[in-house]
């Protein structure tokens, strides 16, 4: 049995997309939980009304998450994955912003059964900005070749913060495709990934404490790696991802995402590039951070001593998990030469 796990949260609109591409499985030995994490659009009148359908017959549950308290995609997984019928052996996780093809089950069951106890990875191609209601008809009328025609074949672009092109992960579905090997948490996107159950309860689930948008799924990641956990990278799985912009808090809740999985597994090279250092979390303790007095002034440094931001009094010190009488004597020409990225607000 494949249990499918989507969390929800105000994406009505794109919930239909998923859950028609879904209901048109060529393959029905699935069970769909939709966990919904406090939504207040129609989203759970949408579920309601399709698990009433004979072509569902008792396979789509609605999970409720409770009240919304801020975007929770990782404990909605959790809930979800808890909530699957007993005998459910493969964790199929896909956004509301995804269409599958009509074969996507029975192909997952395939590489399962071929691949057991390994993360499958489908690739993942992101559509332009269309209308949803375009989108809905291809996909009803079987032509989700056609909506995936619609592709931009050059290079993954942004356009107000969500990407258009093709999958992002060259490195993992170029030479390596079809291939079992050691899992990396930078491939560790969840929309369109099947995990043995197992596999994903013995990693512990996504961590609950990061919330928003962004790198829960590198964080799983890391431990799913650490115990030595393998994946195959399937291409023949895609999916299309259905555009939409991001809201504006997201890449402050990336940052902050980033900061905590920083904390607990260490820089690297991936990641640390990302860093933007304006944001003044970052300058924690617990990063490696240092606090620098020069000429009355008060900064925080960053761990390798090359990046700088401004404290406008002594009471960041303790923010920034550091004692009050902290401090590192620098000199001005120390201080001149990090690049400076005004101050903490």
């Amino acid at each position: 049995m494949i249990g499918v796990v989507v969390p929800a949260y105000n994406r009505e609109d794109n919930l239909r997309l998923l859950l028609a591409s879904l209901e048109r499985q060529s393959d029905d030995r699935f069970h769909v939980v939709v966990a919904d994490d406090g939504s207040t659009d129609g989203t759970a009148a949408l579920i309601a009304s399709m698990a009433e359908q004979t072509s569902w017959r008792g396979r789509l549950t609605p999970v409720s998450c409770g009240p919304h308290q801020g975007v929770r995609t990782g404990r909605a997984r959790n809930i979800g994955a808890a909530n699957l019928p007993g005998g459910t052996r493969l964790l199929l996780m896909l956004d509301t912003d995804l269409v599958l093809q009509p074969e996507a089950i029975a192909s997952f069951a395939r590489a399962h059964s071929e691949n057991p106890g390994r993360v499958l990875y489908g690739a993942v191609e992101w559509l332009p900005p269309m209308d949803r209601g375009e989108i809905l008809g291809l996909i009803t009328t079987g032509r989700v070749d056609e909506l995936r025609s619609r592709v931009p074949t050059a290079q993954p672009t942004r356009v107000e913060g969500t990407f258009t092109g093709p999958e992002l992960r060259e490195d993992l579905f170029g030479l390596l495709a079809g291939q079992p090997v050691a899992l990396r948490p930078q491939w560790a996107l969840p929309l369109n990934s099947a995990w043995p159950l197992d596999v994903y309860w013995a990693a512990g689930g996504f961590d609950e404490a990061m919330t928003g948008y962004g790198y829960q799924d590198m964080e799983l990641g890391e431990r799913a790696a650490a115990m030595g956990a393998q994946c195959v990278p399937c291409p023949q799985l895609w999916a299309l991802h259905v555009w939409h912009p991001k809201p504006a808090r997201a890449m402050e809740e990336n940052q902050r995402n980033l900061d905590l999985y920083l904390r607990r597994h260490g820089p690297n090279g991936l990641s640390e590039v990302d860093v933007d250092w304006s944001l003044w979390f970052h300058y924690h303790v617990e990063r490696g951070g240092t606090i620098a007095r020069s000429s009355g002034g008060l900064w925080a440094v960053s761990g390798d001593r090359a990046h700088r931001i401004a404290l406008p009094e002594d009471s960041w010190l303790q923010r920034l998990g550091h004692c009050v009488h902290a401090g590192l004597q620098i000199s001005p020409a120390e201080l001149g030469g990090m690049t400076s990225h005004g101050i903490a607000g």
